[in-house]
């Protein structure tokens, strides 16, 4: 499959194909890569996906969405052959006895193996927990039998959190893993700019963290729709470096590919042997089909 933008964004690409180290390192993030879908999406259609069977698929908690709703879309990903991984939201969650409940059934009836822990986007929480760290000292995720657990990750700072307090967030987590023995990791959220992520990774690093990273790229999609969807997550520094590639109306109009985010990353991983980043995640933005496309191509599975 073509792209009409994609000469701009295998610009750089070009430059690195020849380089084996560069080579090896895309290959690896590609093949660990994970998606997200919304639970509209996961119920529709889970098993016309088209995803490589096993694929850990985000499904994200929409701000009025339910448990149910989450679970059902967990559910079916699992019938698809696909591994759910539900986002649970620290502020929905009304009290301890419920966390344990909900926990538990996504276990026994999705088979969800790991899910993405977040504060979520509420103002005001529902019950005890404000914050991840909330439901991490409960002890209940430990014992809910879950094998991994997901964090995210925030390149460009937190609207409602400081330095000192996201250093502090990241210390907790850090801790949590060494404590339980969980696989834990983090995910960010999509970038149009690799330099500050790669920068960012390499500072956690120095400041003791231990964590895999799983860069967050956007879908192939149209750059309205990033627009939209970057204002509403309010990655503000990557608006500008999207709008100052952009170019003219017409190039607005075209389709875009994350290929140059994703080799900048596989260059950093290259070049620092002991980088974190681990395995691409993907964010569709609407374009769910040619996302697939372009990352089975990027893996070299694309029949």
């Amino acid at each position: 499959m073509q792209f009409s933008s994609a000469e701009r964004d295998r610009a750089h690409a070009d430059e690195t194909v020849g380089r084996p180290d560069h080579a090896l390192a895309l290959a690896a993030l590609a093949q660990r890569f994970s998606i997200e879908v919304s639970p509209k999406e996961a119920l529709r259609g889970a098993a016309e996906l088209d995803v490589p069977a096993g694929t850990r698929t985000f499904v994200t908690r929409l701000p009025k969405g339910s448990f149910e709703e989450t679970l059902a879309a967990a559910s079916a990903l699992k019938r698809a052959g696909l591994d759910p991984v539900p986002h649970v939201t620290a502020r929905t969650i009304p009290d301890a006895p419920t966390l344990e409940a909900w926990l538990t059934r996504f276990v026994r009836e999705a088979g969800v193996r790991e899910i993405l822990l977040i504060a979520g986007s509420n103002e005001q929480p529902a019950g005890a927990f404000a914050e991840t760290a909330d439901v991490l000292r409960t002890g209940i995720v430990e014992a809910s039998g879950l094998q991994a657990v997901n964090f995210a990750g925030h390149p460009e700072g937190h609207p409602s959190a400081d330095a000192a307090e996201l250093q502090r967030a990241l210390d907790l987590k850090n801790e949590f893993a060494a404590r339980t023995g969980l696989p834990c990791a983090l995910v960010t959220q999509f970038f149009f700019d690799a330099a500050p992520v790669i920068a960012w990774e390499k500072r956690l690093r120095q400041q003791g963290n231990s964590l895999p990273v799983d860069p967050g790229l956007h879908g192939v999609t149209g750059v309205p729709s990033l627009l939209k969807h970057a204002l509403a997550c309010g990655i503000g520094a990557s608006i500008k470096a999207l709008s100052s590639h952009s170019g003219g109306m017409l190039q607005f109009a075209q389709i875009r590919t994350p290929d140059a985010l994703a080799r900048a990353i596989a260059e950093a991983r290259a070049s620092d042997p002991d980088s974190l980043f681990r395995g691409f995640h993907l964010f569709p933005l609407g374009g769910l089909a040619r996302t697939v496309s372009w990352i089975r191509q990027l893996r070299g599975d694309a029949g």
